[in-house]
């Protein structure tokens, strides 16, 4: 299956920096970026571990929301209105999802009717 995902360079011209959880090594590279009253995105993304995305968001300790999904295609940085996405394509699904990085963080994903 074909993975495509941006430079690393690309996430730090973003505003992006590591995070903990990044770990070359295994192949898990993950990106932090932080915003008034204590607010942090984490984006974090593996070809190994099943070509998967996970993205966290924390208001201070308390985590708001995770995703965590597998087969993904594609990851690209895109502009949406005037503000900043990364756009996750799934392999098997054409809801694919927004994670909104600027001017403030949010996202934005439909599970499929079955």
């Amino acid at each position: 299956m074909t993975y495509e995902f941006p430079d690393e360079v690309e996430f730090f011209e973003k505003g992006f920096g590591y995070s903990c959880e990044y770990d070359h090594d295994e192949g898990l590279f993950s990106f932090i970026k932080t915003y008034e009253n204590n607010k942090k995105l984490i984006f974090t993304h593996s070809p190994f571990m099943n070509n998967s995305v996970s993205v966290k968001l924390f208001y201070g300790t308390e985590l708001v929301f995770h995703i965590y999904k597998e087969e993904i295609t594609r990851i690209a940085f895109q502009a949406w209105g005037g503000e900043l996405v990364l756009r996750v394509y799934l392999a098997n699904d054409d809801n694919n999802f927004l994670v909104y990085f600027e001017p403030k963080p949010r996202l934005r994903y439909v599970e499929p009717n079955i």
